[in-house]
């Protein structure tokens, strides 16, 4: 008998790898007559990766706080139950936080919980060669699980990959092979195909091919984490907030400022060229409103700066992630504090 269920498929990928690149390639090869729905865990708090699928006009979630601590927590069964509930979608792909463990995802999806609701087709590590040379990754605990967790590795950038990157690529997974395990997709751009999705289930007699949960019920709120700094100014959508929070050997910097702020875009190029290459910072995203309905879309990793205007009818907001220690979360507090303009 075959296996009938909503499909889900995890997409994982440290920070700065590419995963909402991927997941946004993906969702353009919808068939018309399906409905799919991507639910995001954030690390940081302020609700801030939806704002990167909005122009596609799909079913998002967004679950933040989304570090080791959260990946399994009521808050991320809330999301993903309410995501089934209000739009039954026929495929959902899930983003964790680029810190988060995949397995515990994995396991709660195959937890008897979702039963004949949830399919597990499979999950994919977004990697960017580049990476397997740098310290600040490799001695990642998570950015190895994620890679050990995957059915099939997705290489990102692949036309900034030096010779060396290629050899350390093959010395670390061998050939480039779609039949190795994991799979291994190698293209310029980065691309995955539809039929690629389902890599998980070609043995659906091993018990743990299927996959997830059938008692969808209202959970508790997400758990909290302490922030060592908050700040927040006015109510609604006249709201700035600033917060500061540490997680394990990692930090975050989040901003979200008055839905009226407008920002003017040399000064954001030029405060974020100023950050993007601070020792210490992993990650840069954010999304600036310069005029109604119309933003500068923000992404930073590995010092490489993606800038893209996109109609934006929501608050300006901006998140940093970084290690623990350093002086860069001081200077992009100073850096943040001249851009805006009212």
């Amino acid at each position: 008998m075959r296996y009938q269920g909503i499909k889900v498929t995890l997409i994982t990928g440290f920070l700065g790898a590419g995963k909402t690149t991927l997941i946004r390639q993906l969702l353009t090869q919808a068939p018309p007559h399906e409905r799919w729905a991507v639910l995001v865990n954030e690390f940081g708090d302020i609700g801030l990766d939806g704002a990167f699928y909005a122009d596609l006009g799909v079913a998002i979630r967004e679950v933040p706080g989304g570090c080791v601590c959260c990946t399994t927590s009521a808050a991320f069964q809330l999301g993903l139950n309410q995501l089934i509930r209000q739009h039954n979608p026929d495929r959902i792909f899930i983003e964790p936080s680029g810190l988060g463990h995949p397995q515990q995802i994995i396991a709660k999806l195959r937890s008897d919980s979702y039963q004949d609701v949830l399919l597990f087709t499979g999950a994919f590590c977004v990697l960017d060669a580049r990476h397997l040379k740098d310290e600040r990754y490799t001695k990642h605990d998570i950015f190895h699980d994620q890679i050990e967790s995957a059915d099939g590795i997705v290489f990102s950038h692949v036309d900034r990959y030096q010779q060396e990157d290629i050899q350390r690529l093959k010395a670390r997974f061998g050939p480039i092979s779609l039949t190795s395990k994991p799979a291994l997709y190698l293209s310029d751009p980065m691309h995955l195909d539809l039929d690629a999705l389902d890599i998980g289930l070609a043995d659906l007699s091993h018990p743990d091919s299927i996959s997830v949960a059938h008692n969808i019920s209202n959970s508790a709120s997400a758990q909290k984490h302490q922030h060592e700094h908050e700040h927040e100014q006015g109510s609604g959508e006249n709201r700035y907030w600033y917060y500061q929070k540490k997680q394990d050997s990692m930090q975050v910097l989040g901003w979200k400022w008055p839905k009226e702020e407008r920002f003017d875009k040399e000064e954001v190029m030029k405060s974020i060229k100023s950050m993007a290459n601070l020792q210490g910072v992993y990650r840069i995203k954010g999304v600036f409103v310069m005029h109604l309905g119309d933003a500068l879309f923000v992404n930073v990793s590995r010092g490489e700066i993606t800038l893209s205007a996109s109609p934006w009818c929501e608050s300006s907001r901006l998140e940093i992630i970084g290690s623990e220690e350093g002086t860069w979360p001081f200077f992009c507090k100073e850096t943040l504090s001249i851009a805006s303009h009212s």
